[in-house]
């Protein structure tokens, strides 16, 4: 599924924010920034959060 910008802002944001508060990298990186490590992730799709999507009837 390919995500829009929005999802991925917000992933981003979210997946930083438990980085930040001690939540373990699903990748190995070099980075210290829990900005950077979230945005490999979700490059790499290791990232474990998903949007979830309204279903058209």
């Amino acid at each position: 599924m390919k995500l829009t910008k929005f999802e991925i802002a917000r992933i981003l944001g979210a997946r930083s924010l438990q980085i930040s508060s001690g939540a373990y990298a699903t990748i190995e990186t070099k980075c210290d920034s829990s900005l950077k490590i979230a945005y490999e992730e979700i490059k790499q799709g290791k990232v474990p959060l998903k949007p979830i999507r309204p279903v058209k009837a």
